[in-house]
């Protein structure tokens, strides 16, 4: 069975049985148990929820729409993972003709497991086929349990940075088809995953973690190997029903070893597929490594959210070192009223749970967003900017399934080196149309 007929009969599943509707301790809004790095394996209330008329003995209970075999005790599960994300894009407007291009291609399509044993032990394998060849994305062991009255959890493998609120989320819950600037170019070279461990303490109103990692298990890099120290934490000083504020901050240290590294700080200030939309930079070579900050302040009002994210990234290069710079600014309204999925134990962005489905006769959730953000790289002698204002919906047909529309004009001025004789300033609008089952 392909991915489409398996999410499709999940959906059809769904929709006729009473889906258990958890919501992980520490989150604000109707979420479907996050299974990404930001709460391994799902929450330990998910894992003891109970469920009405079942049996003694080890059972299959369907929580949000997906099936969870669940041990007699409720302290061991193991649960499928699945998504397939579907974008068509159409750039126009831009005086570079070549800018103007329709796109269309799978933007994920991850298979995987997760689940807990002894409900103290998480696991998490998930895949990506969506590429040219498979690539492991999470793939991680770890125990989970207090310290002193404290949530904290220790993990060991291939790991999700936590790094910003959008780049510490999973994409398939972000609220926009890309991530901002700050989550995508305020970034270790290594990318988003990392082989290591981390560790991390969860408060009641805050969290903090710390971790050392290399590359990515199925890292590209022969030539160097790569060490990385990464920490973050975020508090919130108001949180109550239907009011938070969030603030947070983060900092990562990569160094190369066994060589440097010919690096580049390119960036896509409209929409992925379309590479004719990258800000460009020269190649970089003779870095040693690279280190990076970033700031985050936002919160929950009712059914309305906001927040907004700076970093900064600075290259370490044998003479004057390349810096990048990003700020965003976003914001988003649930027009039919609920409250925004905010992961107040992680700080992180979840995906809602649907009550009533358009496929129970419900109209789901409706959500509108928008945002500003702009980015900026600098060497001596050299100057890239780039910004975009982006305004979507996002329909949330069930727990499983969203569309989504992007409008983005988008505006890139690349250094005259990298232009020539081309014009120096140009600008379009992209959208992007996106459907997504997730599980």
């Amino acid at each position: 069975m392909d991915l489409t007929c398996l999410c499709s009969a999940l959906l059809l599943q769904s929709t006729s049985l009473a889906a258990v509707t958890t919501v992980p301790q520490n989150t604000i809004g109707n979420a479907v148990p996050a299974t990404s790095a930001a709460s391994p394996g799902g929450s330990a209330q998910d894992a003891n929820t109970p469920h009405s008329g079942q049996p003694s003995g080890s059972r299959i209970e369907w929580r949000n729409g997906s099936p969870v075999l669940v041990s007699a005790d409720g302290g061991t599960t193991l649960r499928p993972l699945g998504q397939l994300i579907v974008d068509i894009a159409s750039t126009n407007g831009a005086s570079d003709h070549l800018r103007n291009r329709r796109d269309s291609d799978v933007r994920a399509a991850h298979l995987g497991f997760a689940g807990t044993v002894a409900n103290a032990l998480v696991y998490q394998v998930e895949t990506e086929f969506a590429g040219s060849d498979p690539d492991i994305l999470w793939a991680y062991v770890g125990w989970r349990g207090k310290i002193a009255g404290v949530g904290a959890d220790v993990l060991a493998g291939n790991l999700q940075n936590d790094r910003s609120v959008e780049g510490s989320s999973g994409g398939e819950a972000l609220p926009f088809a890309e991530p901002n600037f700050v989550a995508s170019a305020i970034a270790p070279d290594r990318g988003g995953l990392g082989l290591g461990a981390q560790a991390r303490l969860i408060g009641t109103t805050w969290h903090a973690s710390f971790a050392v990692t290399g590359n990515d298990l199925d890292a590209r890099h022969p030539q160097t190997d790569s060490r990385m120290i990464l920490a973050r934490a975020h508090w919130n000083p108001i949180k109550r029903t239907g009011a938070i504020l969030h603030l947070g901050a983060w900092t990562f240290d990569e160094k190369f070893t066994g060589g440097t590294r010919t690096l580049g700080a390119n960036t896509n200030v409209a929409y992925g597929l379309n590479l004719r939309t990258v800000l460009p930079s020269p190649p970089l070579p003779g870095a040693t490594g690279d280190r990076g900050v970033g700031l985050e302040a936002g919160g929950v009002l009712g059914p309305v959210w906001m927040m907004g994210e700076a970093g900064r990234r600075r290259i370490d290069l044998p003479q004057e070192d390349a810096r990048t710079t990003a700020k965003s600014l976003s914001a988003g309204w649930f027009v039919t009223g609920q409250a925004p999925v905010y992961a107040a134990a992680t700080g992180s962005i979840g995906r809602p749970s649907v009550r009533r489905s358009v496929f129970q006769g419900g109209s789901g959730q409706v959500e509108l967003t928008t945002r500003y953000e702009d980015i900026q790289f600098n060497m001596p002698g050299f100057r890239n900017t780039g910004s975009s204002v982006t305004g979507g919906v996002n329909w949330y047909l069930s727990s499983l399934m969203r569309v989504m529309v992007n409008a983005t004009a988008w505006r890139m001025a690349p250094d005259r080196q990298m232009t020539g004789t081309g014009p120096h300033t140009d600008h379009g609008t992209t959208f992007v149309l996106r459907t997504q089952i997730v599980f």
